[in-house]
């Protein structure tokens, strides 16, 4: 785990009261669990992006839709998303801290995978009013599972420069903590007294 720079205003909370989420592996239940933690809202922003029937926003309306959206929560917010190139300004300029979750390809999509199957045999609803089906999860273009397997083999790299080039020009003040195992994060949630819900 690596820290750097302090936050704006340290009396609020050890990790501010703006904090965004990236990665994998883990990143929603984290932000849940912090959000309980610091009484703030979750802001999802797969939620916020997906239409029924999984139709996307348009990238301009998406953009204005986060802003509104983290505009009304006055007194922080937790934010869950990748959605890097369509809101580095709005995200990472205002946060206090980027938690980053780098856990190894293998555990990520294990997760993942699990998490997949569970959502699509139990109905669970996500991304606002869309389910998972066997079909979209698992031969579909669009599948999560085929999205992560394409981005280790073929984007890693390119992902990794996108997100360090960001913080660099969005994220002056930024505090960043990076997560780079499941033992890590394990000690993140005993360190902060955070409960997985």
């Amino acid at each position: 785990m690596r820290s750097t720079t302090s936050v704006t205003d340290p009396t609020a909370s050890p990790l501010g009261r703006r904090i965004l989420l990236w990665g994998g592996g883990g990143k929603t239940t984290l932000s849940h669990a912090l959000g309980a933690k610091l009484d703030l809202p979750v802001v999802e922003l797969d939620a916020l992006f997906h239409k029924p029937s999984w139709e996307e926003r348009d990238p301009g309306e998406f953009r204005k839709l986060v802003t509104d959206t983290l505009a009304v929560c006055e007194e922080g917010w937790i934010v869950d998303g990748q959605y890097l190139g369509a809101l580095g300004a709005e995200a990472l300029g205002h946060a206090d801290t980027l938690i980053w979750l780098e856990l190894p390809f293998r555990t990520t999509f294990g997760r993942v995978f699990k998490r997949t199957i569970k959502r699509v045999r139990d109905k669970q609803r996500i991304c606002g009013d869309n389910y998972e089906t066997w079909g979209k999860a698992f031969f579909s273009r669009d599948s999560l599972l085929l999205y992560l397997l394409k981005r280790r083999l073929f984007h890693h790299r390119e992902t990794l420069y996108r997100r360090e080039n960001m913080i660099r020009e969005y994220g002056s003040g930024l505090r960043i903590i990076r997560l780079k195992s499941a033992k890590a994060l394990n000690r993140f949630y005993v360190e902060h007294e955070l409960v997985r819900v």
